[in-house]
């Protein structure tokens, strides 16, 4: 417990983040509950020969529902008034996930991969881990009995196949899908089975003789991981044997009689394990908080919220953990709990029908400005509809900064000489090999992305007629995701035309951790409380010297903050239309882009005529002009419309 609250407190000294390997303290405790578990119900099933279903269940209620509830009381209304109306009905689903002991299903199909920033934000996301637990002992009673029971002489045969089939299959899917592998039951039942294997032996031969030297081979092997894996380790996986098989050392020969046991069973251990559950449940939900209420979180501020998960922890313990779990009062228990049931099922619903409460968003950012910019994002998958044969072609590329770039950009794109096609390979596995391009999607909810994605880059008679290639990606030169950017590029451009490259610059940006939107909210101020925090791009940067620049590809680069306000905040545009800049940390906005670009246009032709990019775009008085033209034939020229319009 203590590794994972400090690998997700994230402390840093002199710019390296401390116990990288943190999330190796899960796996331990699915071993140690295997363990656990297992010698509880293999010892009835000796003495009895049987296993008492309800008092087992009743136990894990008691141990567990109070302690989670008091933590969903506790921190609703903290998502109320913190949360914006989609993450707020991310909460509504978490919960009920938790509820059904099913957030780690929810997650994966959300696809929060774990360890991401923005995941420190999700206050329940730590619940995958007890829902897996709890998965695995749904049917892990029943069929331990049968096993026992009725194949008793191949139980241990029985188990050992089991986790084999778990691993294999842990270490097949991770390779395919690391989403499903962290958060599936099936690929860590091996993790639990070890613990599971560990207490058969103590309950059929006793407990092992004391060997300090493998109590201290397991604790190095723990320890090891914990400081040695990162955010790079291929886990779960193979390397994920490593802290199995030392907590299982530790668990088999550490004693009172040898250092490791003795540090082990110390006081301060001792405490923390008895208060490990409540520190599980609150830190998350606490960091979480702490993390949206503070745009620069410091090691002071972690240190804090540390100290503050510590003391809800104990008094959650001594308040509601201990005593619901040891009280006679079955019926009084029963009743509360189906009331608090019942009452956090009625939040929940309610947060759902009601879409998160947009209604609290209103005077921040008004309905009809949201309904404006929700309509043009959409128009996004549309935008490659009806592509004409033998035009000359633009493409537009780019991660999920593509997206409201591409509609920006069609607003001032000649379409009379040129057809847009706009691509995004946002979570697309890509690869070039044997002249062509492959695209899987890492999860199927970015199919939409990825299939056509796949589809058109590998139309060579679309890339036959190419004239421009538009990149618009997340910080270009330094991103470390998807860094095949510019070697896709480059391919495009040898099946191209001899295509022109333009690489667009981005915005101003916040930490990943906070979004525009939310400050908004927050502080319940304008977008202009965005762009003072911005951290993003630094003063001074030299794009030259970053790591992804191409020296080796011709293209020319829109700085457009340079071009828009030369980098000086107090004259850069904050929101168009009633539509801030951007919602989310830094994504600019389709309305926001669309008026950016033609301030641009309109502006600083002067400066782009030397880029050769107004050889593909026009001016926005221009294409007024045209679209009155085409609307209203015999018409005088309209000067009212806006660019978006």
């Amino acid at each position: 417990m203590i590794a994972v609250i400090l690998y997700h407190a994230e402390f840093t000294i002199a710019g390296h983040t401390m116990l990288r390997g943190g999330y190796i303290g899960v796996d331990v405790f699915f071993v140690i509950s295997g363990f656990l578990i297992s010698q509880i119900l293999l010892t009835e099933i000796e003495a009895t020969g049987r296993i008492d279903f309800l008092r087992f269940y009743t136990r894990r209620a008691r141990r567990i529902l109070p302690a989670l509830f008091a933590v969903i009381f506790a921190t609703m209304p903290f998502a109320y008034y913190l949360l914006l109306p989609s993450e707020l009905l991310d909460f509504a689903n978490s919960i009920g996930s938790s509820l059904l002991f099913g957030s780690n299903i929810y997650f994966y199909f959300t696809a929060a991969q774990y360890g991401e920033p923005d995941t420190l934000l999700k206050p329940f996301l730590h619940t995958w881990s007890l829902s897996v637990e709890e998965q695995f002992y749904i049917g892990f009673p029943l069929l331990l009995l049968i096993t026992r029971r009725y194949l008793k002489s191949r139980f241990l045969a029985c188990v050992l196949l089991i986790a084999a089939l778990s691993f294999a299959f842990c270490v097949l899917t991770v390779r395919y899908d690391q989403q499903q592998a962290f958060y599936s039951p099936l690929t860590r039942a091996w993790e639990l089975l070890a613990g599971t294997l560990l207490a058969f032996y103590e309950v059929r031969r006793g407990r092992a003789r004391p060997r300090p030297l493998l109590a201290a081979a397991g604790l190095a092997l723990v320890l090891g991981s914990l400081i040695l894996f990162g955010k790079d380790t291929v886990h779960p996986g193979r390397l994920t044997v490593i802290p199995v098989i030392g907590t299982c050392l530790v668990l088999a020969f550490a004693s009172h009689k040898n250092t490791v046991g003795r540090l082990l069973a110390s006081r301060p251990a001792a405490l923390t394990g008895i208060v490990s559950y409540s520190l599980y449940l609150w830190h998350y939900p606490v960091f979480a908080f702490a993390r949206l209420t503070s745009v620069d979180f410091t090691n002071g501020d972690k240190f804090l919220a540390v100290a503050a998960t510590a003391l809800v922890a104990v008094v959650g313990f001594v308040v509601i953990e201990r005593p619901f779990r040891y009280t006679r009062r079955n019926r009084a228990f029963w009743i509360s709990l189906g009331a608090s049931v019942a009452t956090i099922t009625a939040a929940v619903v309610s947060a759902i029908t009601m879409a998160g409460f947009p209604h609290r968003l209103d005077q921040v950012y008004s309905p009809v400005a949201q309904a404006n910019e929700a309509r043009l994002e959409r128009t996004f998958l549309s935008l490659n509809d009806n592509i004409q044969p033998e035009k000359p072609i633009i493409f537009i590329i780019g991660d999920s900064f593509a997206r409201n770039w591409s509609v920006a950009l069609k607003n001032y794109i000649d379409a009379d000489r040129y057809q847009v096609v706009a691509i995004s390979y946002l979570n697309c596995m890509v690869e070039i090999k044997n002249d062509k391009v492959k695209a899987p999607s890492r999860a199927s909810i970015y199919d939409k992305y990825c299939i056509p994605f796949e589809k058109y880059i590998n139309d060579k008679s679309l890339l036959s007629r190419t004239k421009a290639i538009f990149l618009a990606s997340n910080q270009p030169f330094e991103y470390t995701v998807n860094p095949f950017r510019f070697e896709l590029i480059s391919w495009m451009k040898s099946h191209s035309d001899d295509a022109k490259i333009f690489v667009f610059g981005n915005y101003f940006q916040l930490d990943r951790l906070h979004s525009c939107l939310g400050l908004m909210f927050q502080t319940k101020s304008d977008a202009s409380t965005c762009l003072r925090l911005a951290t993003y791009p630094p003063a001074n940067q030299t794009i030259t010297k970053l790591p992804f620049y191409p020296s080796d590809l011709a293209f020319n680069y829109i700085d457009i903050i340079k071009l828009h306000c030369d980098y000086d905040k107090e004259k850069c545009l904050t929101s168009s239309g009633g539509v801030p800049f951007m919602t989310d940390w830094g994504h600019l906005t389709a309305e926001f882009l669309t008026t950016l670009l033609g301030d641009i246009l309109e502006k600083r032709a002067a400066d782009l005529r030397g880029t050769g990019l107004l050889d593909f775009l026009v001016q926005p008085h221009d294409r007024q002009a045209e679209r009155t033209a085409s609307s209203q034939p015999h018409a005088g020229p309209a000067s009212s419309a806006s660019p978006s319009e």
